[in-house]
């Protein structure tokens, strides 16, 4: 039985192409990748956005960047933005344009934890650091012009994984952390590699863009004790019932031609199966993480994507502490349309 074509629209098609001629990537050693993810991720920034810095004081520290549109003034709701890239790349300079981006869109401030790459760390640093980063934010949170309790957290790809991992702590640990909404985009859910392929890793086991051989290599490296890779801190699949239920209302958003499509698709039958405000949507023609790839991010599925993203977390985010803040905001945006 031949297998179906696989479908990508013209934009991605181009990206699969120029990457076909390309070594694949779980032969790259982790300084080539992240030498290629670097220059893969470069642009221009966006105007309208100011960028500064400051540290958590977490053991060694955590440089967290935060992203403010221009003009909006008050203690602005937070997005928690956790990044991808296998865990073992990624920086501010990567992420920089998706991270401006949602900062115009919705007005409030984005906040980028750069959290310690593996395997100069290992699970659970990088999680425990991002969790530092909100409980810091939720503790002092004005001092920074930042609202303390009207949070969302997004995560892309691995971190994706990172996303249910810290609002499991933040609905789990003391103090009780409140976090209105999160979003998923092309998230990894399953850490346990051994004979649990989905059809999609199976359909798409040599890409294009992203590769199961990969996902098995930095998985690895992140996390090398496969005993570890079974806490629903690891695998957001293995969530327990009671947890689950604690999470926040949550989007979760798939790239049709991505090995990682149905881990998206299986961690969100788990929250619909425990009673979570849970939408999920599967990108047509697109490639894993094409909403945050500088390659891929201005084309049109991907634009819309982002807008839908925006919208859901102004609106949640009105339901909680800081309305007038919101109402500001929505003001502003209304303005910054008309002119």
């Amino acid at each position: 039985m031949s297998k179906t074509p696989v479908f990508l629209d013209p934009l991605n098609q181009a990206v699969a192409d120029q990457l076909a001629t390309q070594p694949p990537i779980e032969d790259l050693t982790i300084e080539k990748f992240r030498e290629l993810f670097a220059q893969l991720q470069q642009h221009k920034p966006l105007p309208g956005v100011t960028r500064t810095k400051f540290e958590v004081p977490f053991e060694n520290g955590v440089d967290v960047f935060v992203f403010k549109p221009d003009g909006v003034k008050g203690n602005l709701p937070v997005i928690f933005y956790l990044h991808g890239g296998g865990w073992i790349a990624g920086d501010v300079e990567s992420y920089d344009g998706i991270c401006r981006t949602l900062a115009l869109q919705t007005g409030f401030a984005v906040i980028f934890p750069q959290y310690t790459l593996a395997p100069e760390a290992r699970y659970p640093t990088q999680q425990e650091q991002c969790y530092a980063t909100v409980k810091w934010v939720s503790q002092h949170g004005h001092s920074k012009g930042l609202s303390q309790n009207a949070f969302a957290v997004v995560g892309d790809s691995a971190g994706g994984q990172l996303t249910p991992a810290v609002t499991i702590l933040c609905s789990t640990r003391k103090p009780i952390i409140p976090i209105a909404y999160q979003v998923l985009m092309s998230p990894v859910t399953d850490l346990i590699t051994s004979d649990r392929d989905t059809p999609s890793e199976f359909r798409f086991f040599n890409g294009p863009l992203l590769t199961v051989p990969f996902m098995r290599k930095v998985i690895d490296l992140y996390i090398p004790h496969p005993k570890d890779r079974i806490s629903e801190l690891a695998t957001p699949q293995s969530i327990s019932a009671a947890h689950a239920k604690k999470q926040p209302p949550t989007l979760i958003i798939n790239s049709a031609v991505d090995p990682l499509r149905d881990d998206g698709l299986l961690y969100g039958q788990v929250l619909e199966k425990a009673g979570i405000d849970c939408s999920v949507l599967t990108a047509h023609g697109q490639l894993h993480d094409s909403i945050v790839f500088e390659l891929t991010r201005m084309g049109p599925t991907p634009v819309t994507l982002v807008k839908l993203i925006s919208t859901e977390i102004r609106e949640r985010l009105s339901a909680v502490d800081g309305k007038q803040v919101v109402r500001d905001t929505r003001k502003r945006l209304k303005r910054s349309h008309k002119d």
